[in-house]
């Protein structure tokens, strides 16, 4: 349970420049692009990630456009809290080298960990497509029991998954 809380906050905290893509993803939109290291050690996948980026820009100029303006607003919050609370940003900047180093002594658990999420993610999706208000009942009795998880309660309109749903 503890790993996949921090796997949850690791994944957050990390793709926070590509959430508003993965939403968007969803809707048919292509997967975000890849970061930096991952570049390094895979150009080509990079290079496909690019090019289906800037098809899906050119089909859908207003979109990107939006999304943009998400990652900008995210950054810009984000820059806030870590100067209102930098101790907090060093924690996870620590917590996030960590992750790395354990996922590089053990990519094949690391892998798991990631497919295990994935599969409890599509889990909660589904259970909240077919009852919407349970879905958020149980966000609400999340948010109550674990506060202080990442950062407190979202923002209002977030799509955020539960994370204890029993």
């Amino acid at each position: 349970m503890r790993m996949q809380q921090f796997l949850i906050a690791v994944t957050v905290t990390a793709g926070l420049l590509c959430s508003p893509l993965i939403a968007v993803a969803a809707d048919g939109g292509p997967p975000p692009l890849p970061r930096n290291e991952v570049c390094k050690e895979n150009p080509g996948k990079c290079d496909e990630a690019r090019a289906k980026r800037q098809e899906f820009c050119a089909a859908n100029p207003q979109k990107c456009e939006q999304q943009r303006e998400q990652m900008k607003a995210k950054r810009a919050e984000i820059q806030a809290e870590c100067k209102a609370n930098p101790e907090k940003c060093e924690q996870m900047k620590e917590k996030r080298a960590e992750r790395r180093d354990f996922c590089k002594a053990n990519p094949e658990k690391c892998e798991a960990q990631r497919e295990q999420m994935k599969a409890r993610r599509a889990e909660m999706q589904a259970k909240c497509k077919a009852d919407p208000d349970k879905c958020e009942q149980m966000k609400q009795e999340a948010r109550k029991k674990y506060p202080d998880r990442m950062g407190g309660p979202p923002p209002s309109g977030s799509k955020s998954k539960p994370k204890s749903a029993d």
